[in-house]
């Protein structure tokens, strides 16, 4: 039932929101059907509204801070959550809404450690002696010539060897070919995204690229007439020009993703196996051993050199980092220690053993790095101590 208790959360965020439309109220219906005890939940916090109390709380809390609420799973397998692609931005804006009425709700994986007087997570950040900031947006570009530029949000030109022109606009990098007789497809320039940084690009040939932390993505001044090739180590999000007759392939590690024109989430680090999420379209992967595997929008495929397995996935979960969130979906604290380090750039050590229990929730990706280990310490029932730029991570004595 925790499935239904998250969704029907989703419905009153709508309602009190005035978004709650007449196809949300027949999935009502069947829900209330499989479970009557969420009928009379859902009449009674819809004639009564939200208390006063809690009202001025959530309006004193940043809106962030409250999206951010970690929620605790037991460590048993849940049963599978169904494809949920809730718009980032409505989430974002009725985000303090939403975890106020979890508490209403009494959902038992909801902080169950989580003091009853609500306290601001913002006022416990002084425990820790130190603290580090988010990432931000920065990169370094190495041209073909071999000349590194680092790169921020600032609006300016940069222009190439040969005359092509690049340009950041409104913190993203455009490229502007140039049309004369210099073969531009087989120099290539990399984008790369230090730890605790993100970018966006659009290549040549139009083609928007989201790029997360520890990533770098090779690709050439302008492409080819038969294919648009780019190699990536890292993760990054992808919404290909489409071009019927010349086809877009991502090299990896473990494999070549292959398609035409489509919206896809790929992450290829170099220690981890790789996988990559449809949104929208059609793609084609092949690994090393060139076996072929074609998957549909909602699909999800790991693969490394031999191995590929398609699962359904969580379209959310995949982009949140897209949006500026993260998003922990029955990960244990190892997992979700591996996202953190990675944007914040710290290392992370683990003292004695470990809780093997899984988490899921969001928070934003804006808030410090104390910020965001006091969120998860409610749920985990973990400490943590922060020593510069190395995180230990130890059970509650």
């Amino acid at each position: 039932m925790m499935d239904h208790q998250f969704i029907l959360v989703d419905f009153l965020v709508k309602h009190f929101s005035g978004t709650l439309s007449q196809a949300d109220m027949q999935a009502l219906q069947k829900i209330f059907e499989d479970d009557p005890t969420l009928r009379e939940q859902w009449e009674r916090y819809t004639s009564q509204g939200l208390r006063s109390s809690d009202a001025e709380f959530w309006d004193r809390l940043d809106l962030d801070q409250a999206r951010a609420k970690i929620l605790n799973y037991t460590s048993a397998k849940p049963a599978k959550r169904p494809l949920h692609t809730r718009g980032m931005r409505r989430l974002k804006i009725y985000a303090g809404l939403a975890a106020s009425l979890l508490i209403f709700l009494g959902v038992a994986w909801f902080l169950n450690s989580a003091p009853q007087d609500k306290q601001i997570v913002a006022d416990q950040v002084y425990r820790y002696n130190n603290d580090v900031l988010p990432g931000g947006q920065k990169a370094t570009l190495t041209l073909s010539n071999g000349k590194t530029i680092a790169l921020s949000d600032e609006q300016t030109t940069i222009e190439e060897t040969h005359g092509e022109q690049l340009q950041i606009v409104d913190g993203q990098l455009h490229y502007k070919p140039n049309s004369g007789q210099v073969e531009l497809a087989s120099l290539k320039n990399t984008l790369k995204v230090p730890e605790s940084g993100f970018y966006r690009m659009v290549l040549p040939d139009g083609t928007k690229v989201w790029i997360n932390s520890a990533s770098e993505l090779s690709y050439p001044l302008d492409f080819g007439k038969s294919t648009r090739n780019v190699e990536l180590r890292g993760e990054a999000y992808f919404e290909v020009a489409h071009e019927k007759n010349r086809p877009f392939i991502v090299s990896t590690t473990h494999g070549d993703i292959k398609v035409l024109g489509t919206a896809f989430n790929l992450t290829a680090y170099s220690n981890t196996a790789s996988n990559v999420t449809l949104i929208n379209g059609s793609i084609q992967l092949t690994n090393k051993n060139n076996t072929t595997k074609q998957i549909v929008p909602g699909q999800k495929v790991e693969f490394d050199g031999s191995v590929m397995r398609v699962s359904q996935a969580n379209i959310e979960k995949e982009t949140a980092w897209q949006h500026g969130y993260f998003y922990f979906e029955h990960d244990q604290i190892q997992d979700i220690m591996e996202q953190l380090a990675r944007w914040y750039d710290i290392q992370v050590i683990y003292k004695g053993p470990i809780s093997k229990k899984k988490f899921g929730g969001s928070m934003s990706r804006s808030v410090s790095l104390a910020e965001a280990l006091e969120l998860i310490k409610r749920g985990a029932g973990l400490e943590f101590e922060i020593d510069r730029k190395t995180v230990t991570v130890k059970n509650k004595n």
